[in-house]
């Protein structure tokens, strides 16, 4: 799953000739900088996300900029980065009306664990009452 961008690469980092690109993944991001130059390419901002493997993004990506920059860039069977951060796009060149989503605190989920007595021995659930004394909440 990697997350779909848009952005505006300056051709040849000439800021009289900007191309906006409407869908585009963090590697292809990486090898538009390759080419443009590494502050050819702003205003990025994440659209979406596309469901794709590593080997179909790496088959789109070389019928559009050649195998060899690809592997170039990848190397021949390396992880391509699938977000932004794992890209490195510094945050200069996000679009500055955009805020990227604050990462959501997980919750930790309540587990159960065998309740023990002080010397370490497992401690039975008394059948009279209703509550079970086998388990404890961590």
């Amino acid at each position: 799953m990697f997350q779909l961008c848009r952005c505006t690469v300056a051709i040849g980092g000439d800021i009289r000739s900007v191309v906006p690109k409407t869908q585009v993944t963090p590697a292809e991001i990486m090898l538009l900088q390759s080419i443009h130059g590494a502050d050819a390419v702003t205003n990025i901002r994440v659209i979406g996300e596309l469901d794709s493997t590593v080997d179909e993004e790496r088959n789109r990506l070389g019928g559009f900029y050649k195998d060899e920059k690809v592997v170039g860039m990848f190397n021949q069977f390396g992880d391509l980065p699938a977000t932004l951060d794992a890209a490195r796009i510094p945050v200069e060149l996000l679009d500055p009306s955009w805020k990227p989503e604050a990462a959501k605190p997980v919750k930790k989920k309540a587990t159960k664990k065998r309740a023990r007595t002080e010397k370490g021995h497992f401690i039975k659930d008394d059948l009279a009452t209703p509550d079970n004394e086998a388990y404890v909440e961590e």
